[in-house]
């Protein structure tokens, strides 16, 4: 058990529960022996939820980049502490020097040339679309597409 969860780790940091998941996975896994593969992973800092959280935000910031609130959401529902989610995404955004704004006009520039033989009305509504559902808010995607896009006539 122990050697299986090393082979895990090595491959990449997985959050305590999401661990904890893959090794439980199998009809004859005994939890108590599970515990104390995570237990002792956890003591001697080979299995961290901040170490996790952290490699998480950065890669979601450098790859696919989404809103804070989503980032921290997400890796709430894979376990991690909602503290400790939200300390790494914010200590990720600093490190990286980024806000919400930078990365969804990020998301747009890379989005846009999708658009390119659509309508201004079109490109307007995907491209909102496609910033809500990376999570940011309204407001900052009605500025967004007003920074890039011209206005559709109502």
């Amino acid at each position: 058990m122990r050697e299986r969860a090393l082979r895990l780790l090595a491959r990449r940091e997985h959050s305590v529960k999401e661990l904890g998941q893959k090794l439980s996975r199998g009809a004859d896994v005994d939890a108590s022996i599970v515990r104390s593969v995570i237990d002792e992973l956890a003591s001697k800092e080979l299995l961290s939820d901040l170490r996790y959280a952290s490699a998480y935000a950065l890669d979601a910031v450098r790859l696919k980049p989404r809103a804070r609130q989503r980032m921290v959401s997400e890796l709430v529902e894979k376990g991690v502490p909602a503290r400790t989610a939200a300390h790494s995404v914010d200590a990720v955004f600093q490190d990286e020097d980024v806000d919400d704004g930078d990365l969804a006009r990020r998301v747009a520039e890379r989005y846009l040339p999708r658009l390119q033989d659509k309508p201004d009305e079109t490109r307007w509504r995907r491209l909102a679309g496609y910033l809500q559902r990376r999570g940011f808010d309204n407001a900052l995607i009605y500025d967004v597409c007003q920074e890039f896009l011209p206005e559709p006539e109502a």
